[in-house]
Order: structure tokens, then sequence, then C-alpha cells
């Protein structure tokens, strides 16, 4: 197959699937052209980048610009771009979860806020590194235990009590009822939260405890 036809192909593909700005994952297009070799893909992409009928997030992340913006350099949604790779997968399924100050705005623990954005995901291979998606600095951690729909609401508190003086501007038992909503009907066993908490420091572990534990979550 010709490489210009090879090019048309993923193109149209990528305008009839994507919607602009919406960020794609080169992996994607690798299951989807099985027959096309990988390299020749990645030359594909970016000759479509040269001509700008697509825009780059970071390594392995594209979308169609906005032809409506007035700047051709049109950027793709930096929380989309974060959200593809290392929160959730194509079918929902959760893989990583947004940590640090981000949580504790979300549950109005406190009003400060970072221009970094902290993820723990099950894409991470090493403990931490930082990535720039954008305007973003993300800093990417390897997840204490793997990640589930199930229990990446437990792991997001369990890490603000790892630190909790530095995220919140209550004290634990003020914070108690916030947290204690936000975990509330957690799909949970008994066992499978002790094994998580285990997985994190002493202090966070008391302090886990002092909030209620196993029981405040699981009897609902």
């Amino acid at each position: 197959m010709k490489k210009k036809k090879i090019i048309n192909q993923i193109y149209e593909y990528i305008e009839k699937k994507y919607k602009f700005s919406e960020p794609f994952l080169l992996k994607e297009l690798y299951g989807i052209f099985p027959d096309i070799k990988q390299g020749t893909i990645r030359e594909s992409i970016r000759r479509l980048l040269g001509q700008e009928k697509l825009i780059k997030s970071k390594n392995g992340v594209y979308g169609l610009p906005n032809p409506n913006r007035i700047l051709k350099t049109a950027v793709l949604n930096s929380e989309d771009a974060v959200n593809k790779k290392y929160i959730k997968t194509k079918d929902g399924t959760v893989i990583g979860y947004r940590s640090g100050f981000y949580i504790a705005n979300a549950l109005r623990l406190t009003t400060q806020t970072s221009s970094d954005l902290v993820v723990y995901s099950n894409k991470v291979s090493k403990k931490k590194r930082t990535i720039n998606v954008k305007n973003i600095r993300v800093i990417m951690n390897q997840a204490r235990v793997t990640v589930t729909n199930e229990n990446y609401k437990l792991l997001q508190v369990l890490d603000l009590l790892v630190d909790f003086k530095k995220f919140s501007e209550y004290s634990s038992n003020e914070s108690k009822e916030i947290i204690s909503n936000y975990l509330n009907g957690l799909n949970l066993s008994n066992e499978e939260i002790e094994n998580i908490v285990d997985e994190y420091p002493k202090d966070a572990q008391i302090q886990f405890y002092k909030l209620g534990g196993t029981y405040a979550f699981t009897h609902k």
C-alpha cells in the first residue's frame, strides 16, 4: 500500500472517530491497523503533524486541531490527555487517580492550590517521575497497590493522611465527616481495606483508624 494512501486512510479514521482537540493514543492506531507496520503509522502521524492536520500533546498523545480557533496551534485539553493515558481506559476502567492538593481541594479541605498535578497510576513503572503535558507539570507516581474502580477513593484519602497537615486546613477530627461521606459505600471487604492500609506509613494508618477505620466506611 502506498504511503500517501496509508496516511489518508489513517487520517480519515481519526477524523471520523475523534472530536476536535480530543486526545487519542498512538497505541490505539496500532490496534486499529494491525496490517500496517507500527513504524509506518508513526511516520504517517509525523507527516500529519507537519501538515498541521494533527496536534501533539506529548509523545504518544495526539489530537485534531479545532479549525474554528484563530490560532492554528490549538492545544489539546491537557486534563483529557492525562485522563486518557493515566486515569481511565477507553471502557471506563479506573487505572489511576489524582492526588495531593487536587483531591484536598475537591473535598474542600483546603483553599490552597498547586500548579503541579500529582497522579498515581498503574501505567507508571517507576516510583516517581515528572512529565509535561502542554502547560501542566505532572508528577507521576507508581501506585502502592493496583488501582481499581473500587479502591481509588480510599487510596486518595490515604495519600492525604500521609501528610495531612500539609493538605488540610482542618484537623482530622473536623475532617472526619467530609472524608466519611466521600468514602460512603466503599465497595471493599474489611480484609481488602486493611490490606491496602497496611501498605501505607504508620502515621497514615493511625490517622485512618482515628477517623473510624474499616468499620466506619463499610457499614453505612
